[in-house]
């Protein structure tokens, strides 16, 4: 007889439940709440001007220009949209590398200074300086700190003797410090040191890629250009179906490719505010960060959902 499947004990990847669907496309209609009121406004003022008797053809551009600008539309938003599905995936790589980065830390630390029980609580420090500072980042990159988070990352910071409004860039110094006192008292040797040093460059690597793409947006002048170029080819695709008698069809046309727009512009910004279905999921991550490295933080045991369209 066959033995049923055990379930493993790990928990399954992140999967979106069917039922988020709704919350998802209401979620895109909210940010495309100024964009829907205008592309109703133009197609109400189109089909005003077809009552008249006098106006039989709204088409502002003929078939032929109509397709050569349908080509470089598609062309332009494939484009800008492959450019931001790669900025989202290197975010969410970066963050991967500062994951292991972080173990590595631990283990580093363990395996130069875990027999010493003199040094321990020096080595507890450092650990959990590498937990604040995933968390200080989450909160710098995304310009919102999560409330309950928050209040935790505060009693950690507290603990560590340091001041609650600290800093990235302060918390890295303090850390580099923190090294050389271990080194001039001779906690660690010149092996140590440099295997120290060799983690804090990774870490430093992976921080300035993330910081990077938050403050290097795509060109202002080829974002304005693209959204124009939209707009003008779904307007004249809309006159032009409409002109047949098709209204709904170029509508649906028309808010397609405004809609294929705006999500690339949407996912351009991988540090969302809202946690939502656009963003890395910058919590989870460091919840899993500080379940590692602190077993029993609370910061590893925050409430994090585990459906890509509600990440917070």
């Amino acid at each position: 007889m066959i033995k049923p499947a055990q379930r493993s004990p790990v928990s399954q990847p992140p999967k979106m439940a069917r039922r988020n669907i709704p919350w998802v496309l209401w979620e895109l209609l909210l940010r495309m709440r100024l964009d829907l009121l205008l592309v109703l406004a133009l197609c109400g003022v189109a089909l005003a001007i077809k009552a008249d008797p006098q106006i039989q053809d709204l088409s502002v551009i003929d078939g032929a220009g109509l397709s050569m600008l349908g080509i470089a539309v598609s062309i332009f938003v494939g484009f800008r949209n492959t450019q931001a599905i790669n900025r989202w995936w290197e975010a969410r790589v970066l963050w991967g590398a500062i994951t292991n980065e972080a173990r590595q830390w631990r283990d580093t630390l363990q395996t130069l200074i875990g027999g010493e029980e003199y040094w321990r609580r020096q080595q507890q420090e450092l650990v959990a300086l590498q937990v604040l500072q995933c968390w200080v980042l989450n909160f710098e990159l995304r310009g919102l700190w999560r409330s309950d988070a928050r209040a935790h990352v505060d009693a950690l910071t507290r603990s560590l003797g340091l001041a609650e409004d600290i800093t990235l860039q302060q918390s890295l110094r303090h850390r580099a410090q923190l090294v050389g006192d271990l080194y001039s008292h001779g906690a660690i040797n010149d092996w140590g040191r440099d295997a120290l040093l060799r983690c804090s460059t990774a870490f430093l690597n992976s921080l300035g890629g993330l910081q990077r793409i938050r403050n290097t947006p795509l060109p202002p002048t080829y974002d304005v250009f693209i959204r124009l170029i939209c707009w003008v080819y779904g307007y004249a695709l809309f006159a032009s179906f409409a002109s047949r008698d098709s209204a709904w069809t170029g509508a649906v046309l028309f808010l397609g490719f405004i809609t294929a727009e705006r999500i690339g512009s949407y996912v351009e910004g991988p540090f969302d505010q809202d946690g939502s279905s656009f963003c890395v999921p910058m919590d989870s991550i460091c919840s899993t960060i500080s379940a590692d490295l602190l077993q029993t933080s609370p910061l590893g045991q925050l409430p994090i959902s585990r459906d890509p369209s509600r990440w917070s």
